[in-house]
Order: structure tokens, then C-alpha cells, then sequence
């Protein structure tokens, strides 16, 4: 068992950690806010048993100005996300409703509200179990991008599925 007092001899310990290939942190125990623990083992690298699937459930969906309907471009996103849902039943997801700047701020709640509703729909109609999915709405409050221009509100017309 390994114990650091101080910040640097903890930094130049994972430094160490880091450069060896086959070394893996199994357990941190944090007892008081001075002292840190850390459990190393290292294993053969015949015995790691490694996951060759990822799992990629984030994707954006984005709409037209004022509008909460699927085109057909974000029909085909949401295909894919449906798919990786039903390889994988224990991944949930949130869907998060977004809408540029036009429009007040209440009115883009709602917006953005109705298209991560609309997504939801979509995922709940293709077999996926609503208790898999949050859906929150964060109206213009957080825009991928800035700008007062077409392409930055077409932009910020999305539901981002994480």
C-alpha cells in the first residue's frame, strides 16, 4: 500500500503508474482529505480480458426553424441509435431539447421540449422501454454554436441523445 502526503509525490506516482503498460488500478480508498491510498496489482497481458464492441448512443438530431417533426435524415440517425439500444439493454439515455436563439425564452423551452419528446416517441415506437430514456429540454440556454447567422440557428435546432 502506497501513502502520499503531498500532491506532487501522488502526481509522480501515477506518472509512474501510467508508463507501465501492464499495470491497472484496481481500487482508491480516500480516508481523510490528507491521505490518499492506492491499490496496485499488475496482471499478464494474456490474462486482460478486453471488450471489442463500443457502444455509441450519442448522436444530435437536428429540425427545422420552428419545427419538432423527424426528417428524414434524423430518421435515419435514430435507426442507428435503435439498434445500438437493443444490442445493449442496459444503456439508457437522456435526450436533451435544444432551439436557437429566436423566440422567447419560454417559447424555446417548450421547442425544445416537443423534439426531445418527438425523439423519445420515435425510440419508444421502435421497442425501446421508456424507463431507458430522460428526456429535458434546455431551450436556446446552451447553443452548440454562436452566431446570428442560418447556419449557427440550424445548428442549435437539436436533440442531443447521450
Amino acid at each position: 500500500m502506497l501513502i502520499f502526503k503531498n500532491k506532487l509525490g501522488f502526481i509522480v506516482v501515477l506518472i509512474f503508474l501510467s508508463s507501465c503498460t501492464s499495470m491497472n488500478i484496481t481500487e482508491e480508498n480516500v480516508y481523510s482529505d490528507n491521505v490518499k491510498t492506492v491499490e496496485a496489482s499488475s496482471e499478464s497481458l494474456e490474462s486482460i480480458q478486453y471488450n471489442n464492441k463500443a457502444v455509441l448512443t450519442n448522436a444530435t438530431v437536428y429540425f427545422e426553424f420552428d419545427k419538432s417533426s423527424l426528417t428524414s435524415r434524423s430518421l435515419q440517425i435514430l435507426k442507428s441509435v435503435v439498434e445500438a439500444l437493443n444490442e445493449n439493454l442496459s444503456v439508457t439515455v437522456t435526450l436533451a431539447g435544444h432551439a436557437d436563439e429566436r423566440g422567447t425564452r419560454e417559447y424555446n423551452l417548450a421547442l425544445g421540449q416537443r423534439r426531445a419528446e418527438a425523439v423519445s416517441s420515435y425510440l419508444y415506437l421502435n421497442g425501446i422501454s421508456k424507463d431507458r430514456i430522460s428526456v429535458k429540454s434546455y431551450g436556446e440556454e446552451r447553443p452548440a454554436v454562436t452566431g446570428q447567422n442560418e447556419r449557427s440557428y440550424a445548428r442549435n435546432r437539436r436533440v442531443e441523445i447521450n
